[in-house]
């Protein structure tokens, strides 16, 4: 199994979490990425942009993170999480266990389009202040108080909602303010972190600026 994407978090790192939970041995093969102005999306890429344009990337449609396994190539993030939390008994234990965790992500993926249009609108602050934080209790309320989120065993959801709130913003004491007063949010990420595989791919993990 090989997942490859550029050398950061981004959008491959809840499938990295999600592998290491799973004590999956794989190649974590990465792109170099020199970040020239992150505002505008610009970077250096060589190896990247050499590889995509000989074709190599075709079956992803030119694009990362993708997932090599079994002689086949996944592409598109959200698919790979799923893959792998199908694969390694983290999906739930019942279609409505399925259902539910595939909610909870789909409401993580609107808090980013959220985010990223309040950067846009340079409304940042408010995001943090308010925005987040209203949404997080709201959020809080579809939670279930079992041992993990949707039962008793860790499932994607509780690594998504870990990888949103401690991954994916850089201001970390405006995220850890957002969801101070979210009891079971709290008591996720928490779990989350003292999974040991987890919490050994945490320390040891490539110190990245993304």
């Amino acid at each position: 199994m090989k997942l490859v994407y550029f050398n950061g978090r981004g959008m491959a790192e809840t499938s990295r979490l999600l592998l290491a939970a799973a004590g999956c041995d794989y190649e974590d093969f990465r792109y170099p990425l020199e970040i020239i102005d992150m505002k505008t999306y610009k970077f250096k890429r060589d190896d990247f942009d050499n590889d995509k344009k000989n074709g190599f990337l075709k079956k992803s449609m030119g694009k990362v993170p993708f997932l090599m396994v079994n002689g086949k190539t996944i592409s598109q993030s959200k698919s790979i999480e799923r893959y792998i939390s199908e694969k390694f008994c983290m999906s739930g234990e019942n279609d409505e266990d399925k259902a539910l965790i595939d909610s909870y992500c789909e409401y993580l993926r609107d808090f980013k389009t959220l985010y990223q249009k309040s950067k846009k609108n340079n409304e940042v602050d408010v995001w943090f202040s308010e925005t987040l934080p209203s949404k997080l209790l709201e959020f809080e309320i579809l939670l279930n108080e079992n041992k993990y989120n949707v039962n008793d065993d860790l499932t994607l959801s509780d690594i998504s909602i870990y990888s949103f709130l401690c991954d994916y913003f850089d201001n970390k004491e405006g995220v850890l303010n957002s969801y101070k007063e979210c009891k079971i949010l709290n008591s996720i990420v928490k779990k989350v972190i003292e999974n040991k595989r987890i919490a050994n791919w945490i320390k040891n993990r490539p110190k990245t600026s993304f």
